[in-house]
């Protein structure tokens, strides 16, 4: 089955060749990333000596937010192991690059692409890396990959593993041929008692399955201090009397309904300013375009951080703000739950005491969702008209925003431990100590 997949993916490359130099030069996205996944130009320094390495390995932005706190563990309780970080879009790159590499001291040794599932890209990357043990967070799962690491004996541990209903029914349909994403995985390190039964139902054994929770309630708590608050506030021009609704990580279709929202909750919050993040910043102007053509004439703040501008709508399109943004927002909305998209960690706003508000589809982060629901810290809506409902809700009645802050608050701090759970695990398994 391997073998027909090898070949599969080769002759799906070799149709693809003869158009991969247009695609490098219109696609500035792909120019980015394109050499590096293919093994031709990595960057990565051949491995030497006696050097122990382990390999992390992120898909995008939020797994890559969300292994900070694993990252920050192994090189505390595991200064010998050399850590090299890969993701597979260019923002997850960006975005480790910022959180990983500083002039102080870098948490990480190389930071690279993640290669395409081709054989020879694997190959090279591999090669090049070497790794004692290969860590994947969450997802990012791809059959030739995981077969070069069991031939080679390197060891592959999924941590913070979620297994949504889509992806679960997914996998089953798929029948045997699901066994070429999981069988190369030397262990499984699930989120919650429900993620660890579906992947028994995908065929694990209890024994290759480790309930350690979620990582992401690990994350260093972000401070934001007056003076940062104050120059965001300039930076958005919020004043005294404003109200300031965030809607962060949004994605396509979730932009038109938010801003036809924030006209009908405007009518009765005057000073209400709405702060629109796209998951993407690259579709920020198309973002700005189309909610302009409901009349909310956007700003792109971007281009106002120098002269603030008095903008009711504005488009956040700035990587790396939104975490920070949200400890000046009255109510935070998460995005890629009004539409079929999985939605987003919404422990970022709740680590500032922030009413958090969420549509019907958060299927990548149930659990987090399920407990902050569980809490009354958190309120999911429907659709358009339950989150008109619920913004005036928390607009009309600020004790019950500050009730639902404080109890997201409560849950960041009361569900933390995943990450030592997980080195601990490891540890146990002979995947690492101090001779990996």
């Amino acid at each position: 089955m391997m073998l027909m997949y090898q070949m599969f993916v080769s002759a799906a490359f070799l149709l693809v060749l003869p158009v991969l130099p247009f695609i490098w030069l219109v696609s500035e996205k792909r120019r980015a990333n394109l050499l590096q996944r293919l093994g031709i130009y990595t960057g990565l320094k051949k491995k030497s000596g006696s050097e122990k390495r382990i390999w992390i390995h992120a898909l995008s932005v939020g797994e890559v937010r969300s292994a900070v706190p694993l990252i920050t563990a192994v090189r505390q309780r595991l200064p010998h192991l050399q850590i090299v970080f890969t993701a597979a879009t260019r923002t997850g790159f960006d975005t480790a690059q910022q959180l990983f590499c500083s002039p102080d001291e870098d948490l990480v040794s190389q930071i690279a692409y993640f290669p395409f599932d081709l054989p020879w890209s694997v190959a090279r990357v591999r090669h090049l890396i070497a790794p004692d043990l290969v860590c994947l967070v969450e997802t990012d799962l791809w059959p030739g990959f995981l077969y070069a690491m069991h031939q080679n004996d390197i060891p592959v541990v999924l941590i913070n593993a979620r297994l949504s209903r889509r992806s679960f029914n997914r996998y089953r349909r798929l029948g045997r041929i699901s066994g070429l994403f999981f069988s190369g995985l030397t262990h499984v390190l699930v989120q919650t008692r429900q993620d660890q039964d579906r992947f028994r139902a995908l065929g694990f054994s209890q024994d290759r399955l480790t309930m350690t929770g979620n990582i992401k309630f690990d994350q260093p708590i972000l401070v934001v201090d007056e003076k940062q608050k104050a120059e965001l506030r300039t930076w958005f021009d919020i004043q005294k009397t404003d109200k300031v609704w965030i809607a962060g990580s949004t994605h396509p279709g979730e932009e038109v309904i938010l801003g036809a929202v924030y006209h009908q909750v405007r009518q009765a919050v005057p000073g209400l300013k709405l702060i629109v993040a796209p998951r993407d910043p690259a579709r920020s102007r198309q973002v700005a375009d189309a909610m302009a053509l409901q009349g909310n004439r956007p700003a792109l703040l971007s281009h106002t951080r120098q002269n603030p501008v008095n903008a009711a709508v504005m488009v956040l399109d700035c990587l790396g703000v939104l975490a920070s943004a949200y400890a000046v927002c009255d109510v935070a909305f998460i995005g890629g739950s009004l539409v079929p998209c999985g939605g987003h960690n919404p422990l970022e706003p709740a680590v500032f005491k922030k009413p958090i508000l969420f549509g019907p589809h958060m299927s990548d982060f149930s659990g987090i969702a399920t407990l902050l629901l569980a809490h009354k810290a958190a309120c999911r809506v429907p659709d358009r008209d339950g989150l008109v409902r619920a913004l005036q809700d928390i607009f009309f009645q600020p004790d019950l925003a500050g009730k639902m802050g404080s109890r997201a608050f409560s849950v960041c701090c009361e569900n933390t431990g995943a990450v030592d759970r997980t080195l601990d695990t490891m540890a146990r398994l002979g995947l690492v100590d101090d001779h990996v």
